[in-house]
């Protein structure tokens, strides 16, 4: 079976096998029985075992929750194929991810043939160690919630995240900031792994979203976390978005709040993410988690499963036990399947099964996964449901559960309480909130019909083209310049006309598979053939870029922009950015909000352009360009707002990068279908289709009408 393959043929007569399923099942199992009458064996079924490694966090006590909750769910899958003459029994190993040699256990685990999957990498850090290896040969089933892992492995067909990503707990986590009355709010996470970057880089936009201000956004590190948190619960926000990367930094956030609550100041609400519930958070903060409050993904509590497991085991559930119980569920029905169809391997069999709809009453117990193997049997295909709810999967990629079940939580009394549970599905939450990637009209920005400023006669064109990035993993930002370069040759600028400002060092780079070869798409052409560079980033520096742009020509720099009244001229920068600045390289040495007024202010005095057009693909891009407001004829479109972070875009697992970015790929696709586009269309076309962040435009008043300005006065030289 085709990985991307929906099984439609089951459909034909699917009425006729689950009305001859249902007599026969209820004459097995009885009508509502609920004992265990219902698993009497007919006959004594062959049980095939298949080995699946679990790599989880197993100090704390954590090993017994998860050994408790997978023989849970081996127990209810023997009783479940009692009725068969075969069935599947799974054989764990248990490996500590806590240990410091992630990436080996992942090369010898994809190995091994007598593993079929694996289950693990509750924290993102190590679901990025275990899936470079392990998704190239089997299915894994990861519980990290960061967006970089799914976006990244969503090509290879056997990754199988079980829950929603962070994207979706960030904007429940602010949705419940807005019930709580919450103007203002604020967020800490940490900067330097994946699991902070997801809330940091859509905490701006969804808050915008939901109509609420953004206080700061503040990044720690282990040395800076304490300082960091003093200033997020002093900066006025109403409430506290906490997201610690690893439990030992909640306390110093709670220690910063307890101590300006013992000086009599206001304080802000704090609402910490899942990283904050758990049954080792409890004990390594004792006393001192009192009162903490959150959202974490969990069991849906229409499954019964939280009751059921504390009732058997004497205790309540940790972080993504449900999770864990599900995966093996579905790897022991896949492995059902596979008898059936011993041509499909396991990943062909776990697509077969969650493209199930059929409609049946079953669910995690063992009483209900008696239903499901029954109609597996039968040549059905049940909807299934586990202990986390629905377990439906993109019927394209099948890369991650599509409805995750958050649990509100509060320790109380040094136990978890459930306050109350969101799903990402509107018409199950609680209370209704907007999915983050969804874009409203009302927040696009709005352009009047105003008569065109009078200008010069265009006579030519020029382009400085400028990626401020360096190294591999930037990949993106050379690309996407190179291939802006490759569209202004195409419309016909000549090489003298355009400055390309970029490092390099991608092309021969000793990690390029193809030496000499630079694509922005897997099968798109070289871009980096014919392309002619003038200065490397590691050369000069950013207040260069000034001089560069004001035409301000030396012995150090020869080549600038030669340009007067009746001259266009296009800025296009990539790379990354911070508040304040366009970044340089790895430094904090930018091009700072300062230094572009003022070369603004150079450009209009010495009348040093006709039109001035900026496309800006940084973070926090729109924090610099709202320095050109108020100067006549300069227009700038940023794929950030001023407190945004932008995306990358086409990830690559050949490459182990990303090959462009969002808001450039949606431009430069734009210019492919019309090269002459009008520029408030073209603001459409990235507002929709850039995701993630806010195009934003600047000084359009000052420019002319949107409406019939185009950006073919940028792109298509006169003739």
């Amino acid at each position: 079976m085709s990985a991307n393959h929906r099984p439609h043929s089951l459909h034909k007569s699917r009425g006729g096998i689950v009305r001859l399923w249902l007599i026969s099942a209820l004459t097995t199992i009885g009508l509502g029985s609920c004992s265990d009458e219902a698993h009497v064996a007919l006959t004594t079924p062959v049980m095939h075992t298949q080995t699946v490694a679990v790599v989880l966090p197993m100090k704390g006590g954590l090993d017994a929750h998860w050994k408790s909750t997978l023989s849970l769910c081996n127990e209810n899958l023997r009783k479940a194929f009692s009725s068969q003459s075969e069935g599947i029994n799974l054989n764990f190993e248990f490996y500590d991810e806590g240990c410091d040699t992630l990436g080996r256990l992942a090369r010898s685990l994809a190995r091994r043939d007598d593993v079929v999957a694996v289950i693990g990498g509750l924290y993102t850090s190590s679901t990025l160690q275990l899936a470079p290896e392990i998704c190239k040969k089997k299915p894994f089933f990861s519980l990290a919630t960061a967006e970089e892992p799914v976006r990244a492995y969503t090509s290879s067909g056997h990754l199988w995240a079980m829950t929603e990503t962070d994207i979706t707990q960030c904007e429940v986590l602010l949705s419940k900031a807005a019930m709580y009355g919450a103007r203002t709010v604020a967020l800490i996470a940490r900067a330097d792994d994946a699991y902070g970057k997801t809330f940091i880089d859509w905490f701006g936009f969804q808050a915008k979203e939901l109509g609420m201000n953004v206080g700061g956004i503040f990044t720690f590190t282990p040395a800076t976390l304490s300082s960091q948190a003093d200033a997020a619960i002093a900066s006025g926000a109403e409430c506290v978005i906490c997201i610690p990367s690893e439990i030992e930094e909640i306390e110093p956030i709670i220690d910063s709040h307890t101590a300006r609550t013992a000086e009599g100041v206001s304080v802000p609400r704090l609402l910490f993410s899942d990283t904050a519930y758990g049954a080792d958070v409890l004990d390594l903060l004792g006393s001192k988690a009192e009162g903490v409050e959150g959202i974490c993904f969990g069991s849906d509590p229409e499954s019964g499963f939280d009751v059921a497991y504390e009732v058997r085991f004497g205790r309540a559930t940790t972080l993504g036990e449900a999770q864990v119980y599900d995966a093996a569920m579905m790897i022991g029905l896949a492995g059902f399947i596979g008898l059936q169809n011993p041509a499909d391997d396991l990943n062909a069999c776990l697509i077969s099964l969650v493209d199930g709809r059929d409609a049946i009453p079953g669910g995690w117990t063992a009483d209900g996964l008696s239903v499901y193997v029954q109609m597996l049997a039968a040549g059905a295909r049940p909807d299934i449901r586990g202990a986390s709810g629905t377990l439906d999967f993109d019927s394209k990629v099948y890369t991650n559960v599509l409805t995750t079940v958050y649990r509100h939580f509060l320790v109380y009394q040094s136990r978890y309480i459930t306050l109350d549970h969101h799903t990402s599905d509107g018409s199950k939450r609680s209370d209704p909130t907007l999915a983050g990637w969804a874009w409203k009209a009302e927040h696009m920005q709005d352009f009047n019909h105003t008569a065109d400023r009078p200008y010069p006669p265009l006579r030519r064109q020029k382009a400085l083209l400028v990626a401020a990035s360096s190294g591999w993993e930037n990949y993106r930002h050379q690309a996407d310049v190179y291939n802006m370069y490759r569209i202004l040759r195409s419309e016909g600028y000549a090489a003298e006309d355009i400055i390309v400002v970029a490092e390099d060092d991608i092309a021969r780079n000793d990690r390029n598979p193809e030496p000499g070869v630079v694509r922005v798409e897997t099968d798109g052409p070289n871009v980096y053939e014919g392309l002619h560079i003038d200065y490397r980033p590691s050369q000069i520096s950013s207040s260069d870029i000034s001089d560069i742009l004001c035409g301000r020509s030396s012995e150090r720099l020869p080549r600038v922009v030669e340009a007067d009244s009746t001259t266009n001229v296009l800025l296009f920068w990539s790379g990354h950015g911070s508040p304040y600045q366009l970044r340089w390289l790895d430094t904090h040495d930018g091009w700072r909000t300062g230094m572009a007024r003022q070369c603004f202010e150079d450009l209009h005095a010495a009348r040093g352009y006709r039109k001035l057009l900026c496309l800006f693909e940084t973070c926090y891009s729109g924090s610099v360009a709202c320095e050109a407001e108020g100067i006549p004829g300069i227009l700038c479109i940023t794929a950030a707002a001023a407190d945004e972070t932008s995306k990358a875009d086409n990830y690559s697992r050949t490459l182990g990068t990303w090959m462009s970015n969002r808001f450039t790929s949606t431009l430069q696709t734009a210019v492919y279908d019309n090269p002459n586009i009008s520029m408030r269309d073209l603001y459409y076309r990235l507002f929709i289709n850039t995701v993630g962040s806010h195009v934003t435009v600047y000084n359009a008043d000052l420019y002319g009408n949107l409406y019939t300005q185009t950006l073919g006065e940028f792109l298509m030289p006169v003739k």
